[in-house]
C-alpha cells in the first residue's frame, strides 16, 4: 500500500514536473547566435514565447484547462490525446512524463525507503528528468536547476560532517571532501574537456551547462558517481550518435544534447547494481 501511495504521489509530482519542462525555458535568456541557431535548424525546438496564461493552459488555442484535464496520465486518455477546446493533439510526452516520475519514485523508494535520504534522491532524479526534456528541446542546461542543485549537495555534505550520526545515507556523500572530489572529477573534468576541445578545433563542443550538471552530480553523489557518468553519458551518446550518421542525414558537425545521456548515466549509477560494469567491462 505504501508503495503504491508513493507511486500515485509520483504520477502527481510529474504533472508538475511537465510544468516544469514546459515553463523553465521560457524564463532563461537564450544566448544563441544566428549561426548556432542554423546549426540548430531542423534539430532545436523554436524559442519558446512568453506571453502564456499563468495557470495550466491549452498550448496551442490558450484555453484554461478544467481539473479533470490535470489528472496525471488518465485525463491524456480521456481526452484521447486532443485538447478539450480545438482537438489540437497532446503530446504523448505528458503522460509518459507522469509514468517516469511514478517509476522513479518506487525505486528511490525501494532503494532507501521513505525518509529524508530517499526524498532528497527522489528530488534530484525529478530534476535531472526535468533537465534532460529541456536540453531535447532546446539544448540548454538551466542554471536555475544546476547550480542550486549543486549547492544543495554541498550543503548534504556539511550536514552529514557536522553530524555525530549523518541523517543522509547513500547514494549521497558523506564528507565535504568527497564532495569536492566528486566536482573536481564531474565538472571540473567535463570543463577540461570542453577547453581542450576549444583550444584544438577553434569551436565550442561542449556547453557548459553539460559542465554545471557535473557539478550538481558529483557534489551530490561523489567522484565515483561523477565518473560513471561521463563514462556511460559518453558511451550511450557515442552509439547513438553513430548509429544517426549512419542510419539518418545527421552529419558528425550536427549537434546532440549531451544532458540526457549524463542522465542515463547517474540513474544507472543510482539504480542499477554496480557489478553491471563489472560484467561488461571486467578490466
Amino acid at each position: 500500500m505504501t508503495l503504491l501511495l508513493v507511486i500515485l504521489l509520483g504520477l502527481i509530482i510529474g504533472s508538475f514536473l511537465n510544468v516544469c519542462i514546459y515553463r523553465v525555458p521560457r524564463g532563461q535568456p537564450y544566448t544563441y547566435s544566428d549561426e548556432e541557431y542554423d546549426k540548430f535548424e531542423g534539430i532545436v525546438s523554436p524559442a519558446p514565447s512568453f506571453n502564456d496564461p499563468p495557470r495550466s493552459h491549452c498550448p496551442h488555442c490558450k484555453n484554461q484547462l478544467l481539473w479533470w484535464h490535470n489528472i496525471p496520465v488518465l485525463s491524456w486518455f480521456l481526452l484521447r490525446g486532443r485538447c478539450a477546446f480545438c482537438k489540437a493533439p497532446i503530446s504523448a510526452r505528458y503522460p509518459a512524463v507522469e509514468l517516469l516520475t511514478g517509476l522513479l519514485a518506487a525505486l528511490c523508494y525501494q532503494r532507501v525507503g521513505l525518509d529524508l535520504t530517499g526524498i532528497l534522491l527522489f528530488l534530484f532524479c525529478a530534476a535531472l528528468l526535468v533537465i534532460t526534456f529541456i536540453d531535447y528541446d532546446y539544448f540548454i542546461i538551466p542554471d536555475v536547476i544546476s547550480l542550486p542543485g549543486s549547492a544543495i549537495g554541498v550543503l548534504i555534505a556539511v550536514i552529514n560532517a557536522v553530524s555525530p550520526s549523518p541523517p543522509i545515507g547513500e547514494p549521497f556523500v558523506a564528507t565535504l571532501f568527497e564532495s569536492f572530489l566528486g566536482l573536481l572529477c564531474g565538472g571540473g573534468f567535463l570543463w577540461l574537456v570542453s577547453t581542450v576541445y576549444l583550444k584544438l578545433r577553434k569551436r565550442e563542443g561542449l556547453g557548459m551547462g553539460d559542465v554545471k550538471l557535473l557539478f550538481m552530480v558529483g557534489t551530490a553523489f561523489g567522484p565515483a558517481c561523477a565518473l560513471y557518468t561521463i563514462f556511460l553519458g559518453s558511451l550511450v551518446g557515442s552509439v547513438l550518435g553513430i548509429t544517426l550518421i549512419l542510419f539518418t542525414s545527421r552529419t558528425a558537425d550536427q549537434h546532440i544534447p549531451f544532458g540526457p545521456y549524463l542522465t542515463i548515466g547517474t540513474m544507472l549509477y543510482l539504480f542499477v547494481p554496480p557489478t553491471l560494469l563489472e560484467v561488461i567491462f571486467p578490466l
